[in-house]
């Protein structure tokens, strides 16, 4: 009898030996994986070949906890594999899964268990068999969820027992990879956050050396675009005449030239009233809105320049007043627009509200609010700067004084508010018949006066003539159904042709546009220091 103990334990002892060589080998493979990868993503896909080739699985995911919840970073054979995560809730499977050992999901009459935490997160998808828990100092940082095996047999305590060597080994791997994967994303957000800081830096120093307010506006826009990678976007500002969001920049449209049409002013899109659509919305509440939903959402207004896929907008806010809101569209690769891109366009709106507000301030502090025209003070300032340049750089000027002819005589027949109207339609005509060099003024009641540099006398008749004939097409109707159409005489003078000082370009402007009244009105007349000339009537 003790011949055959001997041998019986003999055989036991071949057996232990050989279930320690088989560890030995798989924790050689083990070591071999860990040796081929650099971070979690590729440890994750392949540990999960070893095992879809060690047990013949049809499906596995590896889930590692990322912000509260785990999601899938490498997976084979699962359908949609992102729409998957769950969060641990301390309790019920959660007990089990801390303790670091595989977790056989059926019983042993082949019953599934926990199905409330299936259920919770609709994971049945997933075919779970088995859980492998990942614990680090009581932590569980990556759940690998087995599937079932090709030969649909169950898991043996054998198959648990390697399990559980596997997830001994690769759980300091699994960690480190997690801390190195932690800090390439603090990088990462670092070097975003400086660029984005850089940017708005930028920005601020823009906003100290650029005076048209349309190009600061048009550089934000851009520097909001590429940072967040999307396509177009958009700055709307409130109408309080109209009550209405009216868009007043775009950025980024296919059509360059539908763009510039719509920024100079020549197009005018959708007006949007307050808490109509997602714009309304943002600036009634005065908080940023976010939807990925594109034209799906239920608040989404139709827009009429491009189709919208995704959509962050932004109230401008100044001293709690909303005055606009701007609008960033289509996340470029269908991505979706996040928290990230929120904080950041925070800073830029605010930057923005500001720029808009102030630009606002200095326009009502240097145009008149009836025409739109600059008012006389900031006229001589103007003037006064335009010749120290132009005497630097050689450069000529011409100067033209306007009057509105029989203007009083038209206040005391129609009444102030017609005479109103026809200051708005010549102020109108004058802006876009000029070009965007020239600086024009309502020097007085009915007086105006345009600052046309690097311009000869030459062209300085011709423009005139232009203002002229299309100020004579001009019709406006009258309270009493009358229909009226006003004339100009205007006077010419030139730097350094006929004078070099302000005063004494204004004087002689002035005496040539006196001069075209005493010949009849309706005319223009040019300085000559041997005497006024009228302009010859020629065609542009």
């Amino acid at each position: 009898m003790s011949g055959v103990n001997q041998d019986n334990n003999i055989a036991t002892r071949v057996t232990q030996l050989q279930n320690e060589l088989d560890i030995l080998n798989k924790l050689f493979e083990f070591t071999s994986i860990t040796n081929a990868v650099s971070d979690l993503e590729s440890l994750g896909i392949q540990l999960n070949a070893f095992l879809v080739n060690y047990f013949d699985l049809k499906n596995i995911s590896f889930f590692i906890e990322e912000e509260e919840f785990y999601r899938i970073i490498s997976h084979e054979n699962i359908e949609s594999p992102y729409s998957f995560e769950f969060k641990n809730e301390g309790e019920g499977i959660w007990h089990i899964l801390s303790e670091g050992k595989p977790v056989n999901l059926f019983n042993e009459e082949n019953q599934r268990m926990y199905r409330s935490f299936f259920e919770a997160y609709d994971l049945f998808e997933l075919n779970a068999q088995v859980l492998l828990p990942f614990v680090y100092q009581g932590n569980i940082i990556a759940i690998i969820v087995l599937g079932e095996k090709g030969s649909e047999e169950p898991y043996t305590e054998k198959d648990l027992a390697f399990l559980q060597h596997l997830i001994k080994f690769f759980v300091p791997v699994i960690h480190k990879f997690g801390k190195q994967k932690e800090k390439e994303a603090n990088l990462i957000y670092l070097q975003k956050t400086l660029h984005n800081i850089s940017i708005l830096y930028n920005i601020g120093q823009a906003m100290n050396f650029i005076d048209d307010l349309k190009r600061l506006i048009q550089i934000i826009l851009a520097k909001a675009i590429q940072t967040l990678g999307a396509e177009r976007g958009s700055l709307m500002l409130y109408d309080p005449s109209s009550e209405e969001l009216v868009v007043k920049v775009v950025y980024g449209l296919p059509d360059k030239e539908f763009e510039k049409k719509i920024n100079d002013g020549h197009m005018e899109c959708t007006r949007i009233k307050i808490g109509e659509g997602i714009a309304g919305d943002a600036f009634a509440n005065k908080k940023a809105i976010i939807t990925n939903l594109g034209e799906n959402d239920p608040r989404f207004f139709p827009s009429e320049v491009s189709r919208v896929q995704s959509l962050i907008c932004l109230p401008l806010v100044v001293k709690e007043e909303a005055i606009g809101v701007i609008n960033i569209s289509n996340k470029k690769e269908g991505k979706f627009f996040n928290q990230d891109d929120l904080d950041f366009m925070g800073a830029l709106a605010n930057q923005a509200a500001i720029a808009i507000s102030n630009a606002q301030l200095y326009e009502l502090a240097i145009t008149d609010s009836l025409t739109k025209l600059f008012i006389r003070r900031h006229f001589d300032y103007l003037f006064e700067m335009e010749i120290k340049r132009s005497t630097r750089y050689k450069h000529p000027i011409s100067l033209l004084m306007m009057d509105i002819d029989n203007f009083k005589s038209i206040n005391d027949t129609y009444g102030h508010q017609t005479g109103d109207e026809m200051l708005r339609r010549i102020s109108n005509v004058i802006k876009t018949t000029i070009r965007k060099i020239d600086m024009p003024c309502r020097y007085g009641g009915e007086e105006f006066a345009l600052i046309l540099p690097e311009t000869q006398k030459k062209f300085a008749k011709k423009i005139a003539e232009r203002l002229r004939k299309r100020i004579e097409e001009v019709v406006v109707r009258t309270d009493e159904n009358v229909e009226i159409s006003p004339t100009v005489s205007i006077g010419i003078s030139n730097f350094p042709f006929d004078g070099k000082e302000k005063d004494e370009l204004m004087n002689y402007a002035d005496k040539a546009l006196y001069f075209a009244k005493k010949m009849g009105k309706n005319c223009v007349a040019e300085y000559n220091e041997n005497g006024c000339l009228l302009v010859q009537d020629e065609d542009d």
